[in-house]
This record gives C-alpha cells, sequence and structure tokens, in this order.
C-alpha cells in the first residue's frame, strides 16, 4: 500500500492548495513517528468521555503505527 503525504497550505482548509506531495518511506516515517510522539497528539491510554472520539484516536494512532511499519520496510 502506498502512502502519500501531502503539505496545503491556506487561509482555510477549502481554500488551501496541494505544495508538495511525497511517498518516499523515509519521509512519511519520519511524519508518523513525530505524530505518534507529538503529546498533543493523545494517548491510546486517555479517558475521554466521548466514546466516539476515543475510537477515532486510537484507530487514527493504529493507522499513523501500521504507516509506520510499511515505511520502515520500504
Amino acid at each position: 500500500m502506498t502512502t502519500i503525504l501531502a503539505v496545503y497550505r491556506g487561509e482555510s482548509i477549502a481554500s488551501a492548495r496541494l505544495i508538495a506531495a511525497t511517498s518516499n518511506p523515509d519521509i512519511v516515517g519520519d511524519v508518523a513517528t513525530r505524530l505518534l510522539c507529538d503529546p498533543e497528539g493523545g494517548s491510546d491510554e486517555e479517558e475521554t468521555p466521548d466514546i466516539a472520539l476515543m475510537h477515532l484516536e486510537r484507530g487514527r494512532r493504529q493507522a499513523l503505527r501500521r504507516i509506520l511499519e510499511e515505511a520502515s520496510r520500504g
């Protein structure tokens, strides 16, 4: 599976323009690692009163771990 990392810039999401994109496994792996280590990115162990948001965060972190595994093999 290919993972593509893109950088957009704009005043809002709707007006953002694509600046750069890469599928380089070293860059993708570095960003995935940084996102997983980001203290503001949340933790699987954190409790949240909203069960839907808790599951969303767990799924996001699982996806990042999978991307990191694939990038390290790339």
